[in-house]
């Protein structure tokens, strides 16, 4: 079973079969019901939400494999005490020098809920199946998992 918290609109289908074909594979397996909590968002709501992050959550979300300038903009605007609302974090994204930022500005991942009855271990493994890289954004505060579709190319969103 899966309950879609978030609309489908603009996630690409491939991604809502897979996820479904996974969701009723570990309902099968005797998992809990799934939940998909966002799917594509714009770059205006991305900057909400990197916006109302903290800096230990941009690290841990954005900066797993080096420091993107953009989110070095957005620490250094902090650290000197300019205020970074959801404007000025969006313009930062539109004029970042290096591109790619998430796979929901394309409709290419979707984040489930992770809760505490929730075989999160086996739940990896059957979206890994599926074809789905996985991100666990608990250590960064947030409870979902980040499921990217691999199939789909990163797409880079600009505006």
């Amino acid at each position: 079973m899966l309950l879609w918290e978030c609309a489908k609109d603009g996630l690409a289908p491939e991604l809502v079969r897979a996820l479904e074909d996974a969701a009723a594979e570990f309902a099968a397996a005797g998992g809990p019901g799934l939940t998909v909590t966002s799917g594509r968002r714009s770059l205006r709501r991305q900057a909400e939400l990197m916006a109302a992050m903290t800096d230990r959550q941009l690290l841990a979300l954005y900066a797993r494999h080096g420091m993107p300038d953009y989110i070095q903009t957005l620490l250094d605007r902090r650290a000197a005490g300019t205020a970074v609302d959801a404007d000025a974090t969006l313009d930062i994204l539109k004029t970042r020098r290096e591109g790619y930022i998430s796979a929901h500005l394309s409709g290419g991942a979707a984040d489930l809920a992770i809760t505490p009855d929730l075989d999160l271990s086996a739940l990896r493994a059957i979206l890994d199946r599926h074809g789905f890289d996985t991100l666990d954004e608990t250590a960064a505060g947030l409870p979902c998992l980040h499921c990217r579709l691999r199939i789909l190319p990163l797409v880079l969103v600009r505006d």
